[in-house]
C-alpha cells in the first residue's frame, strides 16, 4: 500500500475525499500491478534473483499480460478500506499531536506511523491472499482471490489470516511516518500548494498540470525514500505470508526480526532488501501517479 493520496487526502479531509482516494488507489495498482508480482516473486525466492527486466519478461512467458494482474482483486478490494483507515488516522492523529511535537515535520512522522496501524489490520488478510496467489509455488494450489480464502479457512483457519500482521505494522508504520514528513517538507522547498484553477481555459489548464506534475514529482521522491526504510519489513512480511501452515503448525518463518536473522544468516545481510529494485519502482511511480490521480480527481468531483 501506498500513501500517495492519503497525503492529500489527509489534509482535505470529509468525505468528499472518499471517492478520490478510491479512485486515486485503484488507478495505482493497474498501473504498477506488474512491478508488485514481481517484487513479490524476488521476495520469496531463496536463490539469486535476475535483473528486473528477466523478471517481468519470465512473468510474461509463464502466463502473458494476465499473470501479472494474478492477485489483483485483493489488492483493489483493499483500496477503500484502507485509504480510509489510512487517512483518517493520519488525520486524527495530526489533530491530536498539533503543537506537541518540536516541529511541522515531527508531527507529520509520528501521525504517519500512527496510520499504519489501521491501515495493516485492513489490509493484513487481504495482502495474505495477494502474497499466496503470486507465489509460484501456489499457481496450481489456489485458482482465484475467492477460493484462496476457502482454502486458507479450511486448511488454516480464521486466525491465518491475519499472518504477517506483525510484519505489515512494521512495513506500513515505518513507511507512511517517512513518506507523510518526506513529502511535506519537500513541498515546502518547492513552495508548493494546492489550487483550484479554472481549467477552461487554457492558462488555468497549463497551470494545474504544472502544479500536479510537480507534486507527482515529490510522491515520487517521498515514495522511493521510504522504500529505502521499510523493505526488510516488506521482504519478511511476503516470506511469512507465503507459507502454507503444516498440519503440526512448524513454519521456518515466523516473527518479523526472527525472519530477518534468518534471510540473512543463510542468504547473506543484502537478502533482506530482494525485491527493492520493483519495489522502489513500484512505490516510486505509485506514489506519483496515485498523487496524480488524486488531485486530478478532486478537482474534476464537486
Amino acid at each position: 500500500a501506498s500513501a500517495s493520496a492519503s497525503a492529500t487526502a489527509a489534509n482535505a479531509g470529509g468525505l468528499s475525499s472518499v471517492l478520490p482516494g478510491f479512485f486515486a488507489g485503484v488507478t495505482e495498482t493497474l498501473a504498477v500491478q506488474p512491478l508488485d508480482m514481481v517484487k513479490t516473486r524476488f521476495q520469496i525466492r531463496e536463490g539469486p534473483n535476475p535483473s528486473l527486466i528477466s523478471g517481468l519478461k519470465e512473468v510474461w512467458l509463464e502466463g502473458g499480460l494476465p499473470r501479472f494482474y494474478r492477485g489483483v482483486i485483493p489488492e483493489m478490494a483493499s483500496t477503500a478500506p484502507a485509504r480510509t483507515a489510512m487517512y483518517s488516522g493520519f488525520s486524527w492523529a495530526r489533530q491530536s499531536l498539533r503543537g506537541l511535537g518540536p516541529n511541522d515535520a515531527f508531527e507529520r512522522w509520528a501521525a504517519g506511523v500512527f496510520s499504519g496501524i489501521p491501515e495493516s489490520l485492513v489490509v493484513t488478510p487481504l495482502q495474505l491472499v495477494k502474497v499466496r496467489l503470486q507465489a509460484k509455488e501456489h499457481l496450481g494450489r489456489y485458482q482465484n482471490a475467492l477460493h484462496c480464502v476457502r482454502t486458507i479457512l479450511a486448511e488454516e483457519g480464521a486466525v491465518a489470516l491475519f499472518t504477517g500482521l506483525g510484519s505489515t505494522t512494521c512495513r506500513n508504520c515505518t513507511y507512511n511516518g517517512i513518506y507523510f514528513a518526506t513529502q511535506a517538507e519537500l513541498k515546502k522547498l518547492l513552495h508548493l500548494q494546492i489550487h483550484h484553477y479554472d481549467e477552461s481555459t487554457s492558462e488555468g489548464f497549463r497551470a494545474h498540470l504544472w502544479e500536479m506534475l510537480q507534486t507527482s514529482s515529490c510522491a515520487f521522491v517521498a515514495g522511493s525514500f521510504a522504500t529505502c526504510f521499510n523493505a526488510p519489513f516488506d521482504t519478511a512480511k511476503s516470506r511469512i505470508q507465503q507459507q502454507v501452515t503444516s498440519p503440526c503448525g512448524k513454519r521456518k518463518y515466523n516473527g518479523t526480526l526472527e525472519t530477518l536473522m534468518i534471510i540473512a544468516k543463510e542468504e547473506g545481510p543484502r537478502a533482506v532488501y530482494k525485491g527493492f529494485v520493483p519495489k522502489m519502482w513500484r512505490m516510486g511511480l505509485g506514489g506519483a501517479v496515485g498523487m496524480a490521480a488524486f488531485e486530478t480527481a478532486h478537482v474534476l468531483m464537486p
